[in-house]
């Protein structure tokens, strides 16, 4: 799992995994489901009205990538969460500092306010998940900060904050 509060560059990262990864990992972002009207799920899911439906929303993408692990193949899943509403993996927090964090979700039209939103989110984050990569970084050198914490992850080596790893 990589987690990320908005504007950390998970959607930016997303085919530079694929692209570096191939045939190695399945990478998933939970927004690939999302849609401005709410076609697909039948509500708009970002809305503040439909946590009610996020935990359902959660279970889902569990279910997800539990069915696509019975082919043998790691699957690797990009979302806002914290660790108690998707219990399950080992985590990474993709991060970036506030005001990159801010100038992108401006240039999105983001209102301040959900701005606010997204930065007290990414401090929440950073209480839970201490492992981090950098999200400020080109998305390709991003990719492999992520692609290099799931080696390590693998071969039971601890990385550092910022992708530096320890023995």
């Amino acid at each position: 799992m990589v987690t990320g509060a908005p504007g950390s560059g998970k959607t930016t990262v997303v085919p530079e995994l694929v692209r570096l990864s191939p045939g190695n990992l399945v990478v998933m972002d939970m927004d690939e489901l999302l849609d401005d009207d709410g076609r697909l799920l039948g509500i708009d899911i970002t809305s503040p009205t439909a946590a009610p439906i996020w935990p359902a929303y959660n279970a889902l993408w569990l279910r997800i990538t539990e069915l696509i692990r019975r082919s043998g193949i790691p699957v690797l899943l990009l979302s806002p969460a914290l660790p108690k509403e998707l219990p399950e993996g080992r985590w990474l927090h993709l991060d970036c500092p506030d005001a990159v964090r801010r100038k992108r979700l401006a240039g999105r039209g983001w209102p301040e306010e959900d701005i606010e939103d997204a930065l007290a989110d990414a401090a929440e984050i950073r209480k839970h998940v201490p492992r981090s990569v950098r999200g400020d970084l080109t998305p390709e050198r991003s990719a492999k900060s992520i692609l290099d914490w799931i080696r390590a992850e693998r071969f039971g080596k601890t990385l550092n904050l910022w992708g530096r790893f320890r023995g």
